[in-house]
């Protein structure tokens, strides 16, 4: 009975186990590619598994880039609020507006949203002289993943 249980449970966290592997997947984002991207905070999705920030790109003088009369718009997605909130970053740290730097792997279908790879850099309400970058602003890590 003993040896059933226990192949039973061994089972059921292997399942676990990949149910967790599925879930966390990078499949759809092409790990090849690191893009570093400047923007301007557009939105900022608090999620319990992933947190977003959908942000607008910017060029070094801080103006918003444009295609076609509208703005060049990214996501990005990182870890859980709770990791998030951990490295200091809550929605009081990065109100809308805020320019940031991110390092990204990038969809592969080539819609503009990444998984963040690399630091995230704050560096408030508008782009110091020399760029977003870890010398003017305030780096993060990795995002919590």
């Amino acid at each position: 009975m003993k040896r059933h249980v226990a192949g039973w449970a061994a089972i059921i966290v292997g399942l676990a186990l990949v149910r967790a592997e599925a879930h966390h997947s990078f499949a759809m984002y092409d790990q090849t590619i690191d893009r570093v991207l400047t923007g301007k905070l557009v939105r900022f999705i608090i999620g319990a598994n992933h947190s977003q920030y959908i942000f607008d790109l910017v060029d070094e003088n801080g103006n918003v880039m444009t295609e076609g009369g509208e703005p060049v718009q990214w996501g990005v997605e990182t870890g859980p609020a709770v990791s998030l909130g951990r490295q200091g970053i809550t929605p009081d740290s990065f109100p809308i507006g805020t320019i940031f730097t991110v390092t990204l792997n990038p969809l592969r279908d080539g819609r503009p949203f990444g998984a963040q790879t690399g630091n995230l850099i704050l560096c408030g309400m508008s782009v110091p002289r020399g760029g977003c970058n870890a010398d003017t602003g305030q780096v993060y890590g990795r995002g919590g993943f």
